[in-house]
């Protein structure tokens, strides 16, 4: 009985041994199937310009709103993400 354990344990080893080189040498996913994104106006905003908020008028939702300033100067909604660019006559 006792070979008959060793031979089952050499094998299990075997089978677990072979196990790990597949699992090793399957191909890693490399994101490169994904579609690029667009760089439209739709993107996040970046993180310095999410410091400098402050209450505005939103003229899409025709009432205050929190707003972010842009380093363009203009400023964007957190609620609908309309954007205003700045006026020739604002000062700020």
């Amino acid at each position: 009985m006792s070979q008959f354990a060793a031979a089952l344990g050499a094998a299990v080893a075997a089978v677990g041994v072979g196990s790990v080189i597949v699992a090793r040498s399957w191909p890693a996913p490399t994101g490169r199937h994904r579609a690029p994104r667009p760089a439209d106006e739709e993107q996040l905003l970046r993180p310095v310009e999410a410091l400098d908020q402050t209450e505005a008028h939103c003229p899409v939702q025709d009432r205050p709103t929190l707003q972010l300033r842009l380093a363009t100067g203009g400023t964007c909604c957190t609620e609908c993400r309309h954007t205003t660019p700045i006026s020739l006559g604002d000062t700020q």
